[in-house]
């Protein structure tokens, strides 16, 4: 039986399986050979291990028009460093230096100890005309250790500043400032020499080349079909892409031609990716989560905050199934007290109505950033007015008419105090006027919920 070749979960591990990044992989080279530093910045599994990875590799340097021969880039993961002391930090960075440069150059460790002995191999290095890159992954993780203080932080700028004899790539799933254990070490001026790379989903045609090629390779092509079920389901995450193709590629190894049951596929690959979801959300911050239950309605929408993630129908469903427990509760008593003050945007920026997710996915989607809830809140009032419209002419003695014109009257169009709106429409007394009032108000309530469940689920298909 022939082998998935979708089988990476974390770094990838075949040069092969690389795709994309094309345009982050000749920011970062340009920068490396001005010796500069960076910080990558992405979520989880979006291919910050991969990226640093494979920024060594010759092959792939003089792919962009680039050798950097005198480079030697060495690749640490900084998890590993999460509890330890500064001491142990230094011997383990210089003896993966040694390691990783022996087929360059033949470097020994001085007596010294902690930041001498760094600051010394890196100058043996320079002194046998080499430069080192130091990739370091999982950055974030050794921010939040407390043995790594302001002073740790100042001696790595000097080596990279004053002494120039070291660049550093980091990787981390927050931008630097952000991990950091305290507002001391946040403050570094170590920080203030890396820009920013932000690592984000895969490209159209990378995605497709992802999709396509690894399988194609096997002898196993993927249908048009199957290749748009795959961009549905994982969007153009590489992780999500990754899960979701080694599935689909098993299936077809098991099937032989036969049909395959994408729906009790799609069910295998969501248990899976389902924690993986949980981790990415739980890194999220306030304003994101916000965002992405807007998304998550939205089948296409050109303003996506966080493509890598949205743009996934799997990862929309985990954030709709998150938030089903928190129907609108909107009352009776809270539109009529939207309709009382109709013309008052004070009012209306802070009523129920305003908290409702059709309000805050329109205000998104404004193209007038200064646009007021209030305003949006009254245009969602004359919407659903609007919806209760009965088919045909209006007249004041129809009586499929009558709620629509009892509202129509008093609030929308005349604001005709209630007792002439009662004699207008020949309602027998004001006891019946009010109680149709009322009534006139549920069905525009119902108008009202049906909107927000429409902004909700987003007419969203699988």
């Amino acid at each position: 039986m022939q082998g998935n070749p979708y089988y990476d979960y974390d770094a990838v591990r075949d040069l092969s399986m690389f795709f994309g990044r094309q345009d982050e992989l000749r920011v970062l080279y340009n920068a490396i050979d001005k010796r500069q530093c960076f910080s990558i910045v992405g979520s989880r599994h979006i291919g910050k291990s991969s990226l640093l990875k494979y920024l060594g590799v010759p092959e792939l340097q003089e792919c962009y028009g680039y050798k950097l021969h005198d480079r030697i880039f060495i690749l640490t993961d900084w998890r590993e460093y999460l509890k330890k002391t500064r001491e142990d930090f230094f011997r383990s960075v210089c003896d993966q230096i040694i390691d990783q440069s022996r087929h360059l150059v033949t470097l020994r460790l001085s007596a010294m100890n902690g930041e001498d002995k760094f600051k010394k191999l890196l100058e043996d290095i320079r002194r046998a005309g080499f430069r080192p890159v130091l990739l370091m992954d999982a950055f974030d993780k050794v921010t939040q250790n407390t043995h790594f203080d302001p002073a740790f932080f100042s001696f790595l700028r000097s080596l990279a500043g004053i002494y120039d004899l070291i660049s550093y790539v980091t990787a981390s799933i927050k931008p630097l400032y952000d991990v950091c254990h305290s507002d001391a070490v946040a403050s570094s001026p170590f920080f203030n020499i890396f820009q920013t790379c932000n690592l984000g989903p895969l490209t159209p045609d990378e995605t497709r080349e992802l999709i396509t090629l690894p399988a194609h390779r096997m002898g196993y092509d993927f249908t048009d079909e199957e290749i748009e079920w795959v961009l549905t389901q994982a969007g153009h995450h590489p992780f999500f892409v990754q899960v979701v193709c080694r599935h689909l590629f098993e299936q077809k190894l098991r099937q032989q031609g036969e049909s395959i049951d994408l729906k009790q596929l799609q069910e295998q690959v969501y248990a899976e990716l389902l924690p993986h979801f949980a981790n990415a959300w739980d890194d999220l911050n306030e304003d994101q989560k916000k965002d992405l239950k807007l998304e998550a309605s939205q089948i296409a929408n050109p303003k996506r905050r966080i493509p890598e993630l949205s743009e996934s129908w799997l990862f929309r469903r985990k954030i709709r199934e998150t938030s089903q427990g928190s129907p609108p509760t909107i009352t009776v008593r809270e539109v009529k007290e939207a309709l009382d003050n109709l013309d008052d945007n004070n009012v209306l920026d802070s009523c129920a109505l305003s908290e409702m997710h059709y309000i805050a996915l329109r205000a998104r989607n404004s193209a007038r950033s200064s646009l007021r809830k209030g305003m949006l809140v009254r245009d969602f009032l004359k919407s659903a007015f609007e919806r209760m419209k009965p088919t045909g002419l209006r007249s004041d003695s129809a009586p499929e008419w009558r709620l629509y014109n009892i509202l129509w009257y008093h609030y929308f169009r005349y604001h005709l105090p209630n007792p002439q709106t009662q004699a207008r429409l020949g309602i027998g007394s004001m006891r019946q006027f009010y109680r149709e009032q009322d009534k006139a108000i549920q069905d525009l309530l119902k108008e009202l919920l049906d909107m927000e469940a429409d902004s909700i689920n987003g007419g969203e298909v699988q």
